[in-house]
């Protein structure tokens, strides 16, 4: 993505303040999460949620534009149960909209649209650890320059999450998202993301 320079502003203080949102958010709520003896088998049901945090642009993105607020939603199913090694994983589909405000004149409206295999680390302890890698497309909208495209999008992830209740659980996520610009032209600029977000889980 190429954005118009401008001179840049002092974010510091903002970038500090919402990058530690979600962390402080997360292990607040986990403050009891290890005195739990037992864990529901939560993973294996389908899922709907939703997640919100900070999303930070990196690299040559992150000299471009600035870190903001974010969110998005998801929808998960599982694999066969029988079958001992695919009842660890399941199949899921991301969306979010991110907003963000350029270093120079230029502003970005990002929307990635991705699915994902999400992999269960059979580990005992009380928390779920999960990682997660898959591909997809972004919409991109530039303005005020009204550029608009899509991009190939690469994306992996963590999730950390623990029950809630029966039907919600809560979690932190980390994801890195790559849209791939080099097949428009080779001096394309691909765009780097962080995403880090509060999540709630609803089994279904």
């Amino acid at each position: 993505m190429r954005l118009s320079s401008g001179s840049e502003t002092s974010t510091m203080k903002k970038t500090t303040i919402v990058c530690i949102i979600a962390p402080v958010l997360f292990f607040s709520l986990i403050s009891d999460a290890f005195a739990v003896k037992s864990r529901k088998d939560y993973f294996f049901k389908p899922q709907l949620g939703g997640w919100f945090g900070p999303v930070t642009p990196l690299a040559e993105t992150g000299k471009l534009a600035e870190t903001t607020l974010s969110g998005g939603i998801f929808a998960r199913i599982n694999l066969p149960k029988e079958n001992f090694i695919l009842r660890y994983f399941k199949l899921g589909v991301d969306v979010s909209y991110q907003r963000y405000q350029s270093k120079g004149v230029n502003e970005i409206h990002f929307v990635p649209f991705y699915g994902s295999i999400i992999g269960l680390l059979p580990i005992d302890i009380p928390v779920r650890l999960q990682l997660k890698w898959g591909a997809g497309a972004g919409y991109f909208y530039i303005r005020p320059d009204r550029i608009e495209q899509w991009d190939p999008v690469i994306h992996a992830g963590l999730e950390i999450s623990f029950p809630a209740g029966r039907i919600v659980n809560i979690g932190l996520r980390v994801d890195y998202l790559y849209a791939y610009e080099g097949y428009i032209r080779e001096d394309a600029d691909s765009g780097h993301f962080l995403n880090i977000g509060i999540t709630v889980y609803f089994n279904l």
